[in-house]
């Protein structure tokens, strides 16, 4: 399965959102919308490799994401997102929200391998998801098409929603298993479509902006450094790339 950095720096790069904007303004847009909800918000230009980019959101939180980084790429109309989430990363609504903001496009992956009872302990539901936003209203609010493939704790489920797009391999939809209607090999040639390559540490460019907001954890929340939240949840970097999907 294909990820970014072979989950070595999982679940924060376990789900991706990217927004067609300079950095400098998805940043200042990310700022604005911060500071008109908590009263405050601080921003950092940070320059390193992704990863140790990506290491500037420790630790990693439950319920709300003091720490929020956007990060150049090779594209300088698209902007990644990543978040501290404990979980891994929810960038849908803050994705969906800046795109209504400020008219632009937006999207969002997720590639997840499915480990439950295997090679990780507990295990991780594994996902495949696509998801397109733009700046207008749509049926459902600013959502343009949504492609997933998820296991819901029980049995795997796919679902494709919205107008469907020139570069889908619809035929793939009708595939006997499930899993196989929609793969991270697929998702990422969808993103290709689009100028984005998700999985590929070259594609981001070592210059990213920290975003920190003033927002305390609820009680009793955890607060876990990346190290202990891949021990708690099983995560084994690099196994990635032995499961299917």
């Amino acid at each position: 399965m294909i990820t970014l950095l072979s989950d070595r720096l999982a679940p924060i790069t376990s789900a991706i959102g990217f927004l067609q904007l300079p950095l400098a303004e998805a940043a200042e847009t990310l700022a604005g919308w911060r500071r008109e909800l908590h009263g405050a918000a601080r921003t950092e230009e940070v320059f390193a490799a992704l990863p140790e980019m990506l290491a500037r959101l420790e630790p990693l939180t439950l319920a709300v994401r003091p720490r929020e980084l956007l990060v150049a790429t090779e594209r300088d109309d698209w902007t990644a997102y990543f978040d501290c989430g404990l979980h891994g990363g929810d960038p849908v609504s803050i994705v969906g929200h800046l795109t209504r903001t400020v008219r632009a496009a937006g999207v969002v992956v997720r590639s997840v391998p499915h480990t439950i009872g295997t090679i990780e302990q507990p295990g991780r539901h594994g996902a495949v998801q696509f998801e397109l936003f733009g700046p207008l209203p749509t049926s459902f609010l600013n959502y343009v098409r949504t492609v997933s493939v998820a296991h819901d704790g029980s049995k795997w489920r796919f679902d494709a929603t919205g107008t469907v797009q020139d570069f889908e391999d619809t035929e793939r939809y009708t595939a006997r298993k499930i899993r196989d209607r929609f793969t991270s090999e697929q998702l990422a040639a969808y993103c290709a479509a689009m100028g984005l390559r998700p999985f590929d540490e070259g594609f981001y460019r070592p210059a990213g902006i920290l975003v920190e907001s003033p927002v305390r954890l609820p009680p009793g929340a955890a607060e876990l450094p990346l190290a202990e939240t891949q021990r708690q949840l099983g995560i084994r970097p690099g196994v990635a790339a032995d499961v299917p999907g």
